[in-house]
């Protein structure tokens, strides 16, 4: 078996502190049995405490195959709860001191579980517990409900409204937190970029003003797709993103007046990975990473980096290209002419359905509103 390696989250640091706490107390009460026999305070039978002996070793295993070697590549917090039951069950089946109310854990299982953060794992796991101490009071057996059988089940109601009431304060206050966390971080993504737009402007001498100007265009064609719910942090990081991308290019290539070598160009296309470079490790910028990494992908499959055809391609990934596409036509460079918009706008009309999805093509008909033919040289211009 090779080694498990995991991110360390919430769930997983409690999966195995409740298998560190349970072979620690199995092992104080195996030490303290033994204490006490050799001290005469209490009479208790050596198998008794060789039987903790063996629950101790037994706990201590399944911690140490949980924490370092089990199932490397498919671990789930399930395999921790169904081991959790494995090991209580081989407790009370075991039961080397013959307590009568050991049973009893497994109305205490479900409550743990739910500071696991799961309902999936609290549902079937929480549910499995509570049937195994059900099939340990021997329910019927005397063909009468006694008073014992009300206790116990009043007992297991209990815990159950207490096991979902700390379920969902926690998921309430977890998702405040997990809220407090993406804002926090959105806002420092931004400033951190922010900062870097100065840079970018001095390097590629260009203005920034192209970062509102793909923003505006982004969120107008957006309108076309209410079913998206792109959040307007997101179009603003995902412009800001793209705009300092360029702090990767080498600065000659702003300076050279022909067109780019094939090797500039294989450098150029990095930019699309400096989104995932600086945020892969952020679940809250994932549609926004993609959009960067796939804007350059065609709809006929001729783009790169990844080839991507069809749907394959992330709305807003195309809305990206056919903006950046828009604006970088407008745009002066020293190898070619400025196009005006108008030019510009037919050249991506003949695009739809080969280089761009047709209804995206459509959205930026309506996007786009066409004044005059002049030239917009002071357009920001695009590069990559």
């Amino acid at each position: 078996m090779r080694q498990r390696k995991r991110n360390r989250d919430h769930a997983s640091y409690l999966a195995d502190a409740m298998f560190y706490w349970i072979s620690t107390l199995v092992s104080i009460d195996a030490g303290m049995a033994v204490l006490l026999q050799a001290c005469g305070i209490i009479a208790i039978q050596w198998t008794a405490i060789v039987g903790l002996a063996v629950c101790a070793a037994v706990s201590w295993t399944v911690y140490i195959l949980h924490k370092r070697y089990l199932f490397p590549e498919t671990y789930t917090l399930h395999a921790s709860a169904f081991l959790g039951i494995c090991l209580l069950l081989f407790f009370c089946l075991y039961n080397p001191q013959e307590f009568s109310g050991l049973w009893t854990v497994f109305i205490l299982y479900p409550f743990y579980l739910s500071f696991f953060y799961d309902r999936a794992v609290l549902f079937m796991w929480g549910a499995a517990s509570y049937l195994l101490y059900a099939f340990s009071l021997d329910w019927g057996k005397s063909g009468v409900f006694s008073m014992d059988d009300f206790f116990h089940l009043t007992l297991a109601a209990a815990s159950a409204i207490c096991t979902w009431i700390g379920y969902c304060s926690l998921q309430k206050r977890m998702g405040e937190a997990r809220a407090a966390t993406e804002e926090h971080n959105r806002e420092y993504a931004i400033t951190l970029l922010n900062t870097l737009v100065p840079i970018v402007e001095r390097k590629t001498q260009t203005s920034s003003r192209e970062i509102e100007q793909m923003s505006r265009l982004i969120k107008r064609m957006l309108r076309e797709f209410p079913q998206e719910q792109v959040s307007d942090w997101e179009i603003k990081l995902l412009s800001l993103l793209h705009y300092v991308s360029r702090i990767k290019f080498p600065d000659y290539v702003f300076e050279t007046d022909e067109k780019l070598t094939a090797f500039e160009y294989q450098i150029i296309q990095e930019h699309c990975q400096f989104g995932y470079e600086m945020f892969r490790d952020e679940p809250a910028f994932a549609r926004v990473v993609r959009a960067l990494q796939d804007h350059h992908e065609r709809f006929d499959g001729s783009g790169y980096p990844k080839k991507l055809k069809g749907n394959d391609i992330i709305l807003l990934a195309q809305i990206l290209g056919i903006v950046e596409s828009f604006l970088a036509m407008t745009t002066t460079r020293t190898y070619r002419q400025t196009a005006t918009i108008e030019e510009a706008f037919e050249e991506i009309c003949t695009m739809a359905g080969t280089t761009f999805d047709e209804k995206v093509v459509k959205a930026f008909v309506k996007s786009v509103q066409i004044h005059s033919p002049t030239r917009v040289s002071n357009v920001p211009p695009m590069v990559g």
